[in-house]
C-alpha cells in the first residue's frame, strides 16, 4: 500500500478545446464512458494512492457534485486570473507527506503509476517518443535526471514530453511549494507549476522515467479529445484485459502447481483423459451468475441470463465478436426466444431464434438448446454492449461472447 497522496490540478477552464468541451471542465469530459476525472481516481485508488486532494476553480460545483466524497477540496477562486502554479500553492496546507502530482486534463496507462512508484526517489514521467511539437513541453536530462523543462526546447536537446505526472518525497514536495511562493511574491502568478519545478530539479535528483509505448494523451485541443476517445482509451482497455487474462492464467498455473504437489506428479503427467476440461476465451459479463455445461467430454463457460436481466460487457473496437446463446429447459421444439442487444444506449437489435434441444451439451439441472450465433461488427472505440433476454416471460438462457473464429466449434 502507498503512503502517497493525490493531488489533482483541475481549476482551468480549458478554453482550447472551444465548442468541443461544451462548457465543461476538461476534468467533466467523457471518455470511454466514464468522466476523465473518475479514470484519474480509479488509477490514483487502484495504485494505493489516497486520500486525493483536488484544487478546484472552473465549474467547482458541477466537479464536485461528481466526484463527491473521493476527494477533498482546495479552492482556487482567482482560477481566471491565475495559473497551475498558483493552484499549486493554494494546496500547501493539504498536503503533508509524499505525493503524487497531475494535471486533471491527462488520460494515461494505470502502468505509468506503477512505473513511476517503482522508481527509486523523486520521479517525473516522460515519453521519448514525443515532444517534436511546439505545444509539448519538452524535458532535458542528464544521467537520467531532470536537468530543464520548456516548451521552446529545440527537440534535439529533448529527452522526451512530460505528462504533468510527478512522483515527489515530503521534503521534494515542501521545496517545490517554497519556490512556488518564492515566484508568486514576485508575481509569477500566471506561471506555470513547470517554472518552479526547474528551479527544484537544479538542486534535488529527480528521475525521468520514461513511459514510451505506454498510452496517454493531454487534452487541450479538440484532436486530443478525439484521440482520447477513438485511440488511447481503447489502447489502455486492451492492455487492462491482457494483463487480466495474463492474470488469470497465472492463478490456473499456480493452482495446477498446487495440484501436482496433492497429488502427485506422476499421475499428473499420466495421459489425459478424453474428459478433461479446456477452456473457452470468453469475455467474462458483469454480474451475471457463471455456469458450465458440457460438451464432448469438454466443459465451456457461460453466463446465466435470466428473463428481463441486462448482461453487460467492455468491448474494444473496431472488433467482429460473436454472441452465443442457448434456451434452457423449454416446453417444446423449436420454442423461440428474443435477446435485446445495445451498443451503450443504442439498441442495435432484437435477435429471434427458434431452437431445438441440443442433443450434444448436457447440464446436471436443465435442458440445454442448441447453440445460436449472433455476429457483431463493433464500432472502434470502447463500448459497452449490453444483453437482455425479453421473451418468452420467465425464461432464462446461457450466453457468451467472443472473438469470432470459424463456425466448426459446435
Amino acid at each position: 500500500m502507498s503512503n502517497y497522496k493525490g493531488l489533482i490540478l483541475a481549476a482551468g477552464r480549458g478554453s482550447r478545446l472551444g465548442s468541443s468541451s461544451r462548457q465543461l471542465p476538461k476534468c467533466l469530459l467523457e471518455v470511454g464512458r466514464k468522466r476523465l476525472i473518475e479514470h484519474q481516481l480509479e488509477a490514483l485508488a487502484d495504485a494505493g494512492i489516497g486520500p486525493v486532494v483536488m484544487v478546484l476553480g472552473y465549474c467547482a460545483e458541477e466537479i464536485r457534485e461528481v466526484v463527491g466524497i473521493r476527494a477533498e477540496y482546495v479552492s482556487n477562486s482567482r482560477w481566471e486570473s491565475t495559473n497551475s502554479l498558483y493552484s499549486f500553492a493554494l494546496a500547501r496546507d493539504a498536503i503533508d507527506g509524499p505525493v503524487i502530482i497531475l494535471n486533471s486534463d491527462v488520460l494515461f496507462s494505470p502502468e505509468i503509476l506503477e512505473k513511476l512508484l517503482d522508481a527509486e526517489g523523486d520521479a517525473i514521467a516522460i515519453d521519448s517518443e514525443s515532444g517534436d511539437a511546439r505545444e509539448q513541453m519538452k524535458v532535458k536530462t542528464i544521467d537520467g535526471c531532470v536537468a530543464g523543462m520548456s516548451k521552446s526546447m529545440p527537440a534535439a536537446e529533448a529527452a522526451g514530453e512530460n505528462l504533468g505526472i510527478l512522483k515527489l518525497s515530503a521534503e521534494t514536495a515542501n521545496l517545490l511549494f517554497d519556490h512556488a511562493d518564492r515566484i508568486i511574491q514576485a508575481g509569477g502568478e500566471k506561471d506555470w507549476l513547470g517554472a518552479a519545478f526547474q528551479e527544484v530539479a537544479k538542486v534535488r535528483r529527480i528521475r525521468a522515467v520514461d513511459v514510451a509505448g505506454l498510452p496517454w494523451v493531454e487534452i487541450d485541443f479538440p484532436v486530443d479529445l478525439r484521440a482520447a476517445r477513438k485511440e488511447v482509451w481503447p489502447a489502455i482497455e486492451a492492455r487492462r484485459r491482457r494483463k487480466s487474462r495474463w492474470g488469470r492464467r497465472l492463478l490456473v498455473a499456480v493452482a495446477a502447481s498446487l495440484l501436482i504437489g496433492a497429488f502427485g506428479i506422476g499421475q499428473m503427467l499420466s495421459p489425459p483423459s478424453r474428459e478433461a476440461s479446456s477452456e473457452w476465451e470468453t469475455i467474462p459479463f458483469e454480474v451475471l451468475q457463471p455456469e458450465r455445461i458440457t460438451l464432448g467430454g469438454q466443459q465451456q463457460s457461460w453466463w446465466l441470463l435470466e428473463d428481463g436481466q441486462v448482461g453487460e460487457i467492455d468491448v474494444v473496437g473496431p472488433a467482429r465478436i460473436r454472441l452465443e446463446s442457448r434456451l434452457l429447459d423449454f416446453p417444446g421444439e423449436r420454442e423461440p426466444y428474443v435477446l435485446e442487444v445495445k451498443i451503450g444506449d443504442e439498441l442495435l437489435d432484437w435477435f429471434q431464434h427458434k431452437t431445438r434441444p441440443s442433443g450434444k451439451a448436457e447440464h446436471p439441472r436443465w435442458m440445454v438448446s442448441h447453440k445460436k450465433r449472433i455476429r457483431l461488427d463493433i464500432p472502434a472505440g470502447a463500448q459497452r454492449l449490453k444483453v437482455r433476454l425479453v421473451a418468452p416471460r420467465g425464461a432464462q438462457c446461457l450466453v457468451r461472447v467472443r472473438q469470432y473464429e470459424d463456425e466448426s466449434d459446435e
